[in-house]
């Protein structure tokens, strides 16, 4: 029998195969055995352009900071430009399979993943406050937005597996939240009878952490 024709791979073909990989069975399935069969290729040809899924991690993950930038204005004030900032690195995150964790499992060592916290540290640079706070606080507002996004996907996940399983999540935490016992006030329930718990991982609970963060910041030039 005739062997398959193995297919002629390149750096921008595996980076390719690796976003579709993430996207079709997540981060926690990604081998550098079924990268290869993707791509219909061996693979020890990938190690000629990376020697381990981690490099490949560093190259998707520095991909994701130039596309944030490149979408990024630069108008407003520094608070205006943070808001903004959140915002597009969210919508990057969203687009690109399993960004966040990407973000999350590397060390931001290539080029636009520097330039990206270096483009934060010049709009908080404006902030009146010292050094050490304006690294902070960029730290936490990375942290932040890339924690909002690996939330989302972690509860995603385990909402269905629990159906998977035959299990109705939206009961299971009613019947929880109701048989809540305590001498104060049950302040959950009264958030949970008003309906305001339906907005977990909404762009409105993202847009109020946003602001709170944004207003810490700020705090810190009162100081």
């Amino acid at each position: 029998m005739k062997a398959k024709e193995r297919t002629h791979i390149s750096k921008a073909k595996i980076i390719d195969a690796s976003w579709e990989l993430l996207r079709d069975e997540g981060i926690e399935s990604f081998t550098m055995r079924k990268l290869a069969e993707r791509l219909n290729a061996r693979a020890a040809s990938l190690y000629y352009y990376f020697k381990n899924k981690q490099s490949i991690f560093q190259v998707l993950a520095d991909q994701v900071a130039k596309e944030t930038l490149a979408s990024i204005g630069k108008e407003g004030s520094w608070k205006e430009q943070l808001n903004q900032f959140a915002l597009c690195l969210q919508g990057r995150l969203k687009e690109r399979p399993c960004s966040a964790q990407i973000l999350m499992q590397t060390v931001p060592l290539e080029h636009n993943y520097l330039r990206l916290i270096n483009f934060l540290l010049n709009i908080v640079d404006q902030v009146p406050i010292n050094d050490e706070k304006k690294y902070t606080s960029v730290a936490c507002l990375l942290n932040y937005v890339i924690s909002f996004e690996l939330d989302e996907y972690e509860r995603s996940r385990i909402d269905k597996r629990l159906e998977k399983e035959g299990q109705n999540v939206k009961e299971l935490f009613r019947q929880s939240i109701e048989s809540m016992q305590s001498e104060n006030t049950n302040v959950l329930q009264r958030i949970y009878q008003n309906q305001f718990l339906s907005g977990m991982g909404s762009n409105q609970m993202f847009q109020v952490g946003l602001t709170i963060l944004i207003s810490g910041i700020e705090q810190l030039t009162k100081e």
